[in-house]
């Protein structure tokens, strides 16, 4: 905690993420050390600042509690909310890490239109503290390849939950699982607690079984055993996993039920909100929550099993992740990530994988997307310099598409290039997890464009860092030499936007190829290889360090690939991960199926300024503008979060992954697509809202 270099106040700076976030005060203050025991609920660090009043950058939420935890108070629109003299923690919503004040004495919260204002009458000095989002898996555990072996180590994926109670839908309350290697023999440390939920999944001994039950397991805190038939058992009552006609869907749905009735049974708990779903579900079912809220964790799941799916379905929030992974031993390490992202997962033998081809007997992604245009980013000579590729060589790995899910993002682990999903590693899984953030601050992007007739897409440098409150270096390069793409690789960036040309000899210099396959060090984190075909070059680049990246399996057009870059760069820098701006990009134009992430797709530039960045649906009717936000789950905000959509009056909350009604803007429309910058769908088309009126 330091104070702000820009302006009156104190930057919070979270090292471990590379987040940050500011409060201002009236005049200049200088941190002193603080007492993490202020605190009700943990924090990392505290530090006490002399101020009579703080202001927030923009609107965020303000809940306040007494000494013993109790909500007191909350503040989630426009307005004021006032509360005696006591002893209070105030907790900050949407500040990219748990972010809470201590003070004694009378405290005023006041909702502007873009800020919110603490005012605190008889205090001279306020507490801040702060908690990273970070989490680390506590141990690794070690196991065979034998199924059995398998299920105990999933078994102990529980231990990270910080609570059984239905909190555990907090993603801050859900501790990372224990990380899995393959051993001689099973090994659980000692230092796992697991807990004992009484709950039991009962499979057969085979890794077809095993695989889709890691998240249901993790999140139940259950343990895993063989058995003939697959059921789950709770409470004395006992549940078929066949039960919707197919395993792996009915184990997704019994994940998607358990949480969603958890995050409406919780609402009589420590966050006591208006939730939208609670109200879709009570107006479906006859239930007491408050004596549901009480029970234990399996009794709780068998009252939620009991109900019919079909009568709590339209209250379900969109799921985060679908992973499809191909059942082979070394595949179980993605195991623990994959339910970190309580990822509904299904297996994919490889004989399917062939059937799903998307070349049908032929041997290139060309002869699948059709032949180049002559104004495309990919041309057949070297002679030629209006292209992204130069060549029309064969992958290496085949090409396929994975059947199709209903959630936000698709994913694969396995062998092949898995067409509109993304390829997830455990190598970037890891690499997520020993990241260490520069000590600087400030979020650091490269652009390079290294072709001249591209120069068009340049323009993202401009895009990149608009973001208010938020410190970023943006630098741009031309026409690189092989030496100096080598160096800007090597540089410790958060992003690499590249524009220009890719082929299987590697990317193209003013001196030559470099072929990152041959490198020794990459140090930028994340990437967009804007060029044909530069999903091997991509791939090179998780393989040496990068984190994450998006790269491209076919030949596109200069116009559109330029237009699909911009869009990308205005989503990125909103906050959106590369998860969910490729869904998104998809939805712009069909070519965003030739896109697709290698690595760790969770990977984001920054966070969003509303905690989980969203996609504005609007609509005219009768010549009345409407509005319905989808909100995205994303790394720090993710399934389970709260979200308090800023809409004029609107006061109830939603779940991350959730969309809201259609509401009618009645305020000021230029102030509403103005305040930030965000994506808007408008007539199948999306747009960003910093240009309304759209054209």
């Amino acid at each position: 905690m330091q104070p702000h270099p820009l302006f009156d106040g104190v930057r919070i700076v979270d090292p471990i993420e590379g987040s940050q976030f500011s409060l201002l005060t009236p005049a200049s203050v200088e941190p002193t050390s603080g007492n993490p025991d202020e605190f009700y609920f943990p924090v990392d660090t505290a530090a006490s600042i002399c101020t009579p009043a703080l202001e927030t950058p923009y609107l965020v939420d303000i809940w306040i509690r007494d000494g013993e935890g109790e909500l007191v108070a909350e503040s989630t629109d426009e307005g004021s909310i006032a509360v005696p003299p006591g002893r209070y923690n105030l907790e900050v919503s949407s500040a990219q890490m748990k972010l809470y004040i201590a003070v004694e004495g009378s405290v005023r919260v006041t909702t502007g239109e873009d800020r919110v204002r603490l005012d605190f009458a008889e205090s001279e000095c306020v507490s801040i503290g702060a908690r990273s989002l970070h989490e680390q898996p506590a141990a690794t555990i070690t196991t065979t390849d034998d199924p059995e072996d398998l299920m105990a180590a999933i078994s102990a994926f529980g231990s990270a939950l910080k609570t059984t109670s239905c909190e555990r839908s907090f993603p801050t309350l859900r501790g990372h699982p224990p990380l899995l290697e393959r051993g001689e023999e099973l090994d659980v440390p000692d230092v796992l607690d697991v807990p004992e939920t009484g709950i039991r999944i009962e499979v057969p001994r085979e890794r077809d079984y095993v695989y889709p039950v890691a998240s249901l397991a993790y999140y139940l805190g259950a343990t895993v055993v063989p058995g003939e038939r697959p059921r789950l058992r709770a409470d004395g009552e006992t549940f078929s996993l066949t039960a919707d006609g197919d395993f792996e869907s009915t184990v997704a749905r019994v994940l998607e039920q358990a949480f969603l009735m958890d995050c409406v049974t919780r609402t009589e708990g420590y966050y006591t909100v208006d939730l939208h779903e609670r109200k879709v579900v009570e107006d479906a079912v006859d239930l007491d929550f408050e004596a549901l809220y009480d029970q234990s964790t399996a009794a709780q799941v068998r009252t939620y099993l009991s109900i019919p799916f079909e009568d709590i379905a339209d209250a379900m929030p969109r799921w985060k992740l679908t992973a499809d992974i191909v059942p082979k031993p070394e595949h179980a390490e993605a195991l623990p990530f994959l339910a970190n992202d309580l990822a509904k997962i299904r297996t994919l033998a490889e004989s399917e994988i062939q059937s799903r081809s998307v070349h049908d007997g032929v041997a290139t992604v060309e002869d699948f997307f059709g032949p180049s245009s002559k104004r495309s980013r990919s041309t057949p000579t070297r002679s030629t310099r209006a292209s992204r590729s130069d060549s029309s060589g064969p992958f290496e790995e085949h090409v396929f598409r994975p059947p199709e899910s209903d959630s936000i993002e698709q994913a694969y682990v396995g062998d092949g290039i898995p067409i509109r999903a993304s390829k997830l590693t455990t190598e970037a899984f890891m690499r997520r997890l020993r990241y260490q953030p520069s000590e600087d601050a400030r979020t650091s992007v490269i652009v390079v464009s290294n072709e001249e007739e591209m120069a068009d897409e340049n323009v993202v440098s401009d895009i990149y860092g608009t973001r208010e409150w938020l410190d970023f270096d943006i630098t741009i390069r031309h026409e690189l030499t092989t030496d100096e793409m080598e160096d800007v690789l090597a540089t410790d960036a958060d992003f690499f936007h590249y524009i220009g040309h890719v082929d299987e000899e590697g990317i193209r210099c003013t001196d030559g190829w470099l072929d990152t396959r041959t490198l020794e060090e990459v140090n930028v984190s994340a990437f967009l290889l804007n060029a044909c075909k530069s999903y091997e070059q991509g791939r090179a680049l998780v393989k040496k360090g990068s984190i994450g990246g998006i790269v491209t399996v076919a030949d596109l057009l200069n116009k559109t690939a330029t237009d699909l870059g911009k869009t990308l760069a205005h989503l990125l820098d909103g906050g959106f991960s590369l998860f969910s701006a490729l869904e998104l990009l998809e939805r712009k134009s069909i070519v965003g199926n030739h896109y697709l992430i290698v690595g760790d797709g969770n990977t984001q530039i920054v966070e969003s300024q509303t905690g989980s960045p969203y996609l504005a649906k609007a609509s005219n009717k009768d010549g009345e503008l409407y509005i319905k936000l989808q909100f995205y789950p994303s790394k720090n905000y993710a399934m389970g979060t709260l979200i308090s959509p800023k809409l004029d009056k609107m006061t109830k909350q939603y779940l991350a992954g959730s969309e809201t009604k259609d509401w009618l803007l009645t305020g000021d429309v230029n102030a509403f697509f103005n305040k930030h910058g965000f994506p808007v769908e408008i007539g199948g088309s999306i747009h960003w809202s910093e240009n309304y009126p759209f054209d």
